[in-house]
């Protein structure tokens, strides 16, 4: 019998590892990704969403998380590598605003 795909046995592992009806924080968990872009994937219909009315909270259902992360998979040969940056690109620090001194008059 072959070796199933690497890719089901991760969906195995994620259905065993999280429950069916996910919220936007698991969601966001799963894909590593912001709440917010959960939630604009979710508006632009990447991901499919329900929510009760009357409510804030969203849920979305695992299986559709895992059939989004199927579609979306990247195949050997789709990946550029010579055009990747060797290191992560890392924003530069804030820079620290001083205090504002308040006006004597």
């Amino acid at each position: 019998m072959p070796d199933s795909p690497p890719e089901l046995d991760l969906y195995e592992a994620i259905r065993e590892q999280y429950p069916p009806l996910l919220t936007t924080a698991q969601v966001g968990e799963l894909l590593h990704i912001g709440a917010r872009t959960v939630l604009t994937m979710a508006a632009d219909g990447r991901l499919r969403a329900s929510r009760l009315p009357g409510t804030r909270q969203y849920n979305f259902f695992r299986d559709d998380v895992i059939r989004v992360l199927d579609q979306n998979m990247v195949q050997p040969g789709e990946l550029d590598v010579d055009e990747a940056p060797e290191e992560p690109v890392v924003a530069p620090p804030a820079a620290k605003k001083r205090p504002v001194k308040a006006r004597r008059g």
